[in-house]
């Protein structure tokens, strides 16, 4: 999953950590276990994603500049690109769980498992609701939920010190079994909590701007009128379509106009550029190269090769 569109040019001042910067090797996740007196803490951002657990003592979590504490039992995850630290309180010493890995590392698997809409919205539209002060930007686990997940990121820490062989085959599961009870979780927070209707509201505006692109996307398009239409602003729009649909607007509009272009290319016997214009674009070469890019040959190969049969 390429998340780069996420990467914002008002915080291009703000360090952009890699999961290379790790220097664990070209492994696509990390995790640690640190003391909060150790070191000094910066703003910063990072490409990966990010879960964060409170396993002692208590800190301060600054995200889209807001200051929230956090204690023993709390959970957060800080999606791709967005600005934070964790500050170390005067009264206490904070023992934190820093578990990091690739969208990618997990994104196949995860999309068919259950409670993954809830952990998206946890994971992704949290932090935008957390700017507007609307939502609480963390989970607080108690009882045996809290025991569960502590001994998940402690296999986990014990499988990527070892390294041992099928360690990354392991800690996939691991995460994928963390994934899924923390949208749990979250999804029975939600049933008890007054936010559930502003979760369902910012998932519901991009469920219907997927319908609106599908209506009109023989027009010419922009993420500037869809977002209007949605009623969120562009950066806004853009993140959360990418984190529900796992496409750029451009990636979904393309797909929608090669998916109508292949059914007029086989049915009907209209020249390629009038099959451009058709779909949405009106120019006839950036068709044919999208179309290529896509179908991996062009319109015209594409209408013989299915002459043929």
């Amino acid at each position: 999953m390429n998340l780069e569109h996420l990467d914002k040019e008002e915080y291009k001042d703000v360090p952009l950590l890699k999961m290379i910067d790790n220097r664990h090797g070209d492994l696509p996740f990390f995790i640690r276990r640190y003391t909060m007196g150790n070191f000094t803490p910066e703003l910063h951002r990072h490409e990966y994603m990010q879960i964060n657990y409170v396993y002692q003592g208590k800190a301060e979590h600054v995200v889209n500049n807001h200051h929230f504490e956090v204690i023993k039992g709390d959970i957060f995850v800080i999606p791709p690109y967005i600005p934070h630290m964790i500050v170390s309180s005067d009264e206490s010493c904070a023992e934190i769980f820093e578990f990091e890995f690739m969208p990618s590392f997990i994104n196949r698997d995860f999309k068919n498992i259950e409670n993954a809409e809830s952990f998206l919205d946890f994971a992704y539209i949290e932090p935008f609701l957390v700017s507007e002060n609307l939502v609480r930007p963390r989970l607080n686990l108690l009882g045996g939920i809290q025991i569960e997940v502590e001994d998940i990121l402690n296999e986990v820490l014990r499988e990527f010190n070892s390294r041992k062989p099928g360690y990354i085959l392991l800690v996939r599961s691991l995460l994928l079994k963390l994934l899924v009870l923390v949208g749990r979780e979250f999804t029975e927070f939600l049933e008890n909590a007054e936010a559930r209707p502003i979760y369902d509201r910012h998932r519901d505006a991009i469920l219907n701007a997927v319908k609106y692109i599908d209506t009109h996307y023989a027009e010419d398009l922009s993420m500037e009128r869809v977002s209007k239409v949605s009623a969120l602003s562009q950066s806004y729009f853009s993140y959360l379509f990418k984190s529900i649909t796992s496409k750029t607007f451009i990636e979904y509009l393309n797909d929608i106009r090669v998916a109508n272009a292949l059914e007029l290319l086989r049915n009907t016997d209209k020249k390629v550029i009038d099959i451009s214009y058709e779909v949405g674009y009106n120019n006839v070469n950036h068709f044919n190269r999208i179309f290529k890019r896509q179908m991996g040959i062009t319109p015209l190969s594409y209408r013989k090769q299915e002459e043929k049969y």
